[in-house]
């Protein structure tokens, strides 16, 4: 699953995620902040950087990590 936000804001809240029902194993399943770092601002933008990065899983390439 795949969250939007900061870094910062992913993190957090993954842990908050283990406060509640969850193992270590179900909060790292999720995926943040989602979309390709292409320094994308706008809703437009980030719409192409999240499709960019479906498109290159979906076609097995390998995706940077995030900074």
């Amino acid at each position: 699953m795949g969250a939007l936000g900061s870094r910062k804001n992913t993190q957090k809240r993954k842990e908050r995620l283990l406060e509640f029902d969850l193992n270590q194993a179900q909060v790292d399943r999720l995926h943040g902040p989602v979309g390709l770092y292409i320094g994308a601002l706008t809703p437009p933008e980030i719409a192409v950087s999240i499709l960019a990065e479906v498109i290159a899983v979906k076609y097995g390439i390998a995706v940077p990590k995030k900074i």
